[in-house]
């Protein structure tokens, strides 16, 4: 997720919440950076904020069960956002904001559960088949800023999440998410993309790159090794290759019947 707005900052001025007597302190920058403030929401619950690079857990995201805020943006006014030139797009979502008294307006980003519904005025974008929302609304009260502040955008970040340390592995929610997609428990295979490349999703992540046996239905169809993809961030849960025509070589595009696929990790 990506928080946009022209420009580029020499400094950063920031503080807690969490004592009393917590005051600001800036900090120059030894070359400008962006003032767009991007973060990461994995599906394992790690949520990554780039501008400080600070880091907290939620729940893996396939086992959402309760709403948590991940971010907060306070603008002193409405007005003194960039204007945006739409793109005319469908499925940009708009909200009418003209009504809103002069002063700061501030918007909470929230994981939720599918059931969640926000008490004010808010986008929400659900993934049905995994569980989860994420969910743009706006605070009934702006979020309060240290004095001097006031006209400064500024952004909120959680110092903690639900849990201390990350609940799922990267490889199991990557099994978890596509098996929610799925809605099977067991392997997963996805039809060729469209330069014939076959995904297949483990059932479970594997000690290490298995070694595989595909049969296919079609004795003219095989799969080379050279036709085999991996990538070290999740070669022990998935695995890509493509099928040929033995009279040809040609890469075959279209869905084929596999008999079997066959994984050894050796124990």
């Amino acid at each position: 997720m990506t928080i946009r707005r022209h420009g580029y900052s020499s400094s950063r001025t920031s503080w807690t919440t969490g004592t009393k007597d917590a005051r600001p302190s800036t900090s120059e920058f030894d070359t400008p950076k962006s003032k767009n403030r991007k973060i990461t929401i994995h599906q394992s619950g790690r949520v990554n904020y780039h501008q400080n690079g600070g880091s907290i857990y939620i729940a893996p995201l396939t086992k959402t069960e309760i709403p948590f805020q991940i971010y907060g943006y306070r603008v002193p006014a409405i007005d003194k956002l960039d204007e945006h030139e739409s793109t005319g797009a469908t499925e940009d979502p708009t909200i009418d904001l003209s009504d809103l008294a002069e002063g700061p307006v501030s918007f909470s980003v929230l994981i939720t559960p599918i059931e969640f519904e926000s008490s004010s005025r808010a986008v929400k974008l659900s993934y049905e088949a995994e569980g989860y929302s994420v969910v743009v609304q706006i605070d009934p009260v702006a979020f309060a800023v240290p004095e001097g502040l006031e006209n400064h955008f500024t952004t909120l970040t959680p110092s903690g999440g639900l849990f201390a340390e990350q609940q799922m592995t990267e490889e199991q929610a990557m099994v978890a998410y596509h098996q929610a997609l799925t809605g099977t428990a067991d392997l997963v295979v996805y039809r060729p993309n469209g330069e014939g490349v076959i995904r297949v999703i483990f059932s479970v992540p594997m000690r290490v790159a298995p070694r595989f046996v595909i049969e296919l239905a079609d004795p003219e169809l095989y799969v080379s090794d050279q036709d085999v993809q991996r990538d070290n961030r999740s070669e022990t849960v998935m695995l890509r290759f493509k099928v040929r025509r033995r009279s040809s070589g040609e890469v075959v595009r279209e869905t084929v019947d596999i008999r079997s696929i066959e994984l050894d990790a050796e124990l």
